[in-house]
Formats: structure tokens, sequence, C-alpha cells
């Protein structure tokens, strides 16, 4: 019995022999990396009471991805460190971590904790990599504006388009100089309008995704720009969304899912739209449907600015999916939760290095969409 305990001891004993000998836990040896530090989280939509873990990767000198959460530090939103990786979620919100890891540190992940998560919908297609690509055509637009009008008889022309009225969405960006007083104008308005301001020689003015800019509003040119981006993804887009939406007095909540068929960087984000705003005052009004704004911008998921309206930016592996959650909130009485749906943007860098829209979708709440493929 004595024998037997000894051989017990003298197994523990070896089993912890560090530098310092006996007794002494050994401590993993940290890895030779270079570069930034990446993190990313098991999931970024949660309820309340349910743990997010958190991982730390960082390539090694031949370029290998490599595990080194044990050798870095992560921090919630109030630049707290957390204990060990894992985070507890005990109230609705959003959150945004990162971590740090000698003098590196990592992009911003954002968890968002709702008090009930929409299930996403199930795929029709796993093994498809290749999706139905929408741009999106921004009208900006103001109730002052006299020839305002005459873009949204354009916007009405083209979704009768065969061939183009399924590869796009519509956004209408009610701000900038003709906005005073219009019922379609919120803060994420004056962000969209601010930051597509070197486009806009004029009002009204259609955009093309954010850095599209047709001759002129008519027809015949925002068709061709549109076309342009319809073209370059005549094989498909190479990133699709899926997504489920629903909604009370206070919120707007969006579970998303994206996936990706090349390893690349993506901007995520959501956006809120109201439809049937009346607007009894719209200049230049000669057609009842003329006071009435549609997919007019009322808020976006992320913390945005006149510089940053394409939310976060994610590293997808290839051939792969991740998960969001997105929490819109109403912040107005007279915005109407009926009415409103979800638009999900997707962007990656264009030729020139700058975010462009790369697929979008949308959903109204209570509902869902599922992948175009």
């Amino acid at each position: 019995m004595k024998l037997t305990k000894f051989f017990a001891f003298a197994v523990a004993a070896l089993a912890f022999v560090g530098c310092e000998g006996i007794g002494t836990p050994q401590q993993p040896e940290e890895p030779e990396t270079s570069g930034s530090i990446t993190l990313k989280a098991d999931k970024t939509a949660v309820k309340v009471g349910e743990t997010v873990t958190f991982t730390v990767e960082q390539k090694d000198e031949a370029g290998a991805i490599l595990d080194v959460t044990a050798f870095s530090t992560i921090y919630d939103p109030e630049c707290v460190a957390l204990e060990g990786n894992t985070f507890v979620a005990t109230n609705t919100g959003s959150y945004a971590f990162f971590a740090t890891k000698g003098s590196e540190s990592s992009n911003y992940v954002t968890v968002t904790v709702m008090a009930e998560v929409p299930e996403i919908p199930k795929d029709p297609q796993p093994e498809n990599y290749t999706f139905n690509y929408r741009a999106l055509v921004i009208d900006q637009t103001g109730v002052n504006c006299g020839y305002c009008p005459n873009a949204t008889d354009v916007l009405r022309s083209l979704e009768e388009t065969d061939g183009l009225n399924t590869h796009y969405n519509e956004v209408t960006c009610h701000a900038g100089s003709y906005a005073n007083g219009d019922p379609g104008n919120s803060a994420a308005a004056n962000a969209l309008n601010k930051f597509q301001s070197k486009y806009i020689s004029g009002y009204p003015c259609i955009l093309v995704n954010f850095h599209g800019k047709p001759e002129s509003y008519a027809y015949q040119y925002v068709k061709s720009k549109l076309q342009e981006y319809v073209n370059a993804n005549k094989d498909g887009a190479g990133v699709g969304i899926c997504l489920s939406v629903q909604g009370d007095d206070s919120a707007v909540y969006c579970a998303a899912q994206v996936k990706s068929a090349e390893a690349k960087e993506y901007k995520v984000t959501a956006w809120l739209l109201e439809s049937g705003i009346y607007s009894p005052n719209q200049a230049g009004a000669t057609k009842d449907y003329h006071k009435i704004y549609n997919h007019a911008l009322r808020n976006m998921a992320h913390e945005y600015s006149n510089t940053n309206v394409e939310g976060d930016a994610y590293t997808f592996e290839a051939n792969s999916t991740m998960d969001f959650a997105f929490q819109l909130p109403i912040i107005s009485t007279k915005w109407s939760v009926e009415h409103m749906e979800v638009l999900v943007i997707v962007s990656a860098k264009d030729a020139n290095g700058r975010w462009e829209v790369a697929n979008s979708l949308t959903c109204k709440v209570g509902e869902f969409k599922e992948y175009e493929y």
C-alpha cells in the first residue's frame, strides 16, 4: 500500500517538473511568431447567460497560423482584462472586445447579446459557394429638393428593369443641405451622406454601392453604372448572406450568417431601413407616391462615423461561415417597426483599396431570408 502511494507521488511529481524543479508547474513555451494578432470568437450572437469563448491567432515565420491565446490578454469594452478567454453575457447590448500580445493589438470583435436571438435559416445548399449578387442603389435626397421626385421616378423604372431588379437593394438617404425638416432624416443618414459627399455634386444624386457614381441621376446612366457591377459579378458573388429578423418597439434584432468561398477579409454591418414614411411637404411632388419615402436609412448596427459606414472587419477562411447578430435601436417614437427591414452589407477591398459592396441582402421584420444562389 505504501509502495503504491510512493509510485503515485512520483508520477505526479514528474508531471509537474519545470525549470525550477519538482513541484513547479511547467509553463508552455511561447512560439516564434511575427505580424499582427487576430481575435476570434466562437459566436458573436448570444442570449443572456450564454458564454463566448475567444481565441487569439498569429502567424509563425513560415506563415502557419498558431493559437497564441495563452500568451495574450483579452479586454472587454471597459478595457478590463478578462480572466481567461471567456465572457458570460449578463445584459443585452453590443460589446466590443480586443486583445494584446506584447506590443501587438488585435482587431475588435463585437458580441451582441439579445433577450432572444432569431434563428438563422437552414442553408438549402451547404456545398454551394456561388451566390446571387446584389449591389446597393443609394438615393441621396431631401424633402426640400424640388427635383428629387424625378429620382423617385428613376428608381421606380429601375425596379421594373428585367435582369437588374434582382441584383440590387435600394436605400434612400435623406440628408444633406435639402433635408431640413425631412421626416426621413437620421443620424445614420447624415453619416452616409458625409461618407459619400465627394460624389454628390447636386441633388438628387443616385449612387451605386459606396463609390460608383453615374454620369447623372437619369435612368440610363444609373442603369449603366449598376450594370457595370452586375457584369463584374456575372459568374456570381463569392460571398453570400442569410438572415432572420425580429423586432419590438425598442429595437430590431437580426441574426445573420455570412458564407465565403475565399480566405478573405470582409467588413460586415447591418442597416435599419424604414418604408411608408409620409411626407406631405415634399418639394416638387406631382404624384402621390412622391410623398412616400421607402427604404429610408434609420440606423446602423455598429459604431459609425462619416468615415466608417461599412462596419467592422472580419477575416474569413476559405469555404467558411461566420455568424453575426445585430441589435438596431428604434430611437424615435415616430419610427414604425411594422414598416422596417434590415439590410446586411458585406464589403471587400476593391482595386483601389477602398471598401466596396461585395454583396447585400434585405429582410423585413418578422421574416427570414435564405442564401440566394
